[in-house]
C-alpha cells in the first residue's frame, strides 16, 4: 500500500499521548507499506529525523502552528466567531498545507490519505482516487462539550458554547464524507458509525510499550502520588486544578504526610503556582516518566474533560501500578471497577478511593497485577498495529 498521512506535526519526540500512538501505529506501518507523512515543522527536526529513520517519508510544510497566548491569538479567537468552522479547524488551515498536499498527490498515486486528526480532515476534500480516512483520537465535540458543562464563567461559556456547535457539525460532516474512520474505543466507533450509511469504522484502540514500561511496580512512598499528561492541555490543567482545589485537602486530612507530583511538559503559571501547596509538587517535562511513576503508590487520573482513551492509565497498568480514576478518565479502556481500576467521580468519592489504596498494601497489589494482566492481553503495540493494518487492507478489498 501506498499511504500518505495528514497531520500538524511529526510525532516526534514521544511525550504526548497523540505523538506515542501515532508514531508506534505509523512506524510499524511503514515495515511492510510506503508511508508519506505531511506536517508542519522544520527538516532539521527531531521528528522529521526520527521518521525517516523510521522509513517513513517525511513532507515538510514551514509553518508554525499560531500561538496560544498574546493578543493575536485573542484576536484570532475573535474574527473565527465570523468562520463557518471551529477554531481548532481555521488556525490549523494553510494554503501552504494545500499546495504541499496537491504537489504529492500529483507526485504519487496513494492508496489511501489519513487525516491523523480530524481537524485535519478539512483537506480531504482535495484528495481524488484514494481512500480516504480520518483518525479520531477523540470525539472532539465531546472534549468542548465538557468544557461548556464545567466552565463557570458566563462569557467563556457564551464562546465554548460556539465552538461546540460548529465542532460537532464540522465533525459530522467530514465523518459522512470520508470512506472510513478509526475510533479509540467501541463507545465512540458506534457513535461516529451513525454519520453516515456506507462508512466503515474500525476500533483501533490506544495502546503501551510492554517492555519500556515493564511491571517492575516499585514503591518507595505508599503515601505519594503521581499524575502525568501534558500540562498545556487544558483538560489536564483542568484535572490538576481539581485534584489540587478540590480533592487533595480531602486526602491529607486523614494523610499528613500525603504527597502528589504533577508530571508533564510546558506547565503554565497557574499550573506552576499550585506548587506553592503544601504537598505538592510540579515537575514539568522530564525524560524519562518511569522512575517518577514507580516511586508512587496511586497513580491519578482525576479528567473531568476529555475524550478517546488515555495513554497514561495504559502506562500505569503496564507498571502495576494502582490507578484511581474518574469515569471520564477511563472511558474507552476495557478496564473493570474494584478489578484493576478504582473509580471516584466526586472530591469524596476519589479522596476515598485513594485513602483505601494508600492503606491497603494487598489492595495496591492486587490492582497492580491485574492491570498489568489486562494490557499484557489487549494493548501492546503490536497487536494493534496488526489491527489497524488489516482495516487498511479490507477498506481497499483486499483480503
Amino acid at each position: 500500500m501506498k499511504i500518505l498521512i495528514l497531520d500538524e506535526e511529526f510525532p516526534f519526540p514521544l511525550n504526548t499521548g497523540k505523538r506515542i500512538r501515532t508514531f508506534n501505529l505509523v512506524a510499524r506501518l511503514a515495515k511492510n507499506h510506503q508511508v508519506y507523512y505531511i506536517a508542519n515543522g522544520q527538516s532539521d527536526s527531531v521528528g522529521f529525523k526520527a521518521l525517516a529513520a523510521a522509513g517513513i517519508t517525511p513532507v515538510v510544510v514551514e509553518r508554525a502552528i499560531p500561538s496560544k497566548s498574546g493578543l493575536l491569538f485573542y484576536l484570532r479567537l475573535l474574527f473565527n466567531l465570523f468562520s463557518p468552522y471551529p477554531y481548532i479547524v481555521s488556525s490549523h488551515y494553510s494554503a501552504l498545507f494545500e499546495k504541499k498536499l496537491s504537489d504529492c498527490l500529483r507526485q504519487v498515486c496513494f492508496d489511501i490519505v489519513i487525516a491523523e486528526w480530524t481537524p485535519y480532515a478539512v483537506y480531504l476534500k482535495k484528495v481524488t482516487g484514494a481512500k480516504k480516512v480520518i483518525v479520531a483520537h477523540n470525539l472532539e465535540y465531546r472534549i468542548w462539550e465538557r468544557y461548556y458543562l464545567n466552565e463557570s464563567n458566563l462569557f467563556k461559556k457564551w464562546y465554548i458554547g460556539k465552538q461546540l456547535k460548529k465542532v460537532r457539525r464540522f465533525e459530522v460532516d467530514s465523518f459522512a464524507a470520508v470512506d472510513a474512520v478509526t475510533a479509540v474505543s467501541p463507545v465512540e466507533a458506534e457513535e461516529i458509525a451513525r454519520y453516515g450509511r456506507e462508512l466503515k469504522v474500525e476500533v483501533v484502540p490506544n495502546g503501551v510499550d510492554l517492555d519500556y514500561f515493564g511491571g517492575e511496580g516499585v514503591e518507595s512512598d505508599n503515601s505519594s502520588m503521581i499524575f502525568v499528561g501534558s500540562m498545556n492541555w487544558r483538560p489536564n490543567q483542568d484535572a490538576i486544578q481539581y485534584f489540587v482545589r478540590d480533592i487533595f485537602p480531602l486526602i491529607k486530612k486523614d494523610i499528613i504526610d500525603a504527597k502528589t507530583v504533577f508530571v508533564g511538559q510546558d506547565p503554565p503559571a497557574s499550573i506552576l503556582k499550585l506548587g506553592d501547596t503544601a504537598g505538592i509538587e510540579i515537575v514539568g517535562r522530564v525524560d524519562d516518566i518511569r522512575p517518577f511513576v514507580r516511586k508512587a503508590g496511586v497513580y491519578v487520573v482525576p479528567l473531568r474533560i476529555g475524550g478517546g482513551t488515555r495513554l497514561k492509565i495504559l502506562e500505569a497498568l503496564a507498571m502495576k501500578k494502582a490507578v484511581v480514576s474518574t469515569s471520564v478518565g477511563a472511558e474507552g479502556i476495557a478496564v473493570t471497577p474494584e478489578v484493576n481500576i478504582l473509580i471516584g467521580d466526586s472530591p469524596e468519592e476519589f479522596a476515598s478511593q485513594v485513602k483505601r489504596v494508600i492503606s491497603d498494601e494487598n489492595l495496591r497489589n492486587k490492582l497492580g497485577d491485574a492491570g498489568r494482566e489486562l494490557v499484557e492481553k489487549n494493548y501492546g503495540w503490536d497487536r494493534i498495529a496488526v489491527t489497524m493494518e488489516k482495516f487498511l487492507h479490507r477498506l481497499l478489498g483486499e483480503s
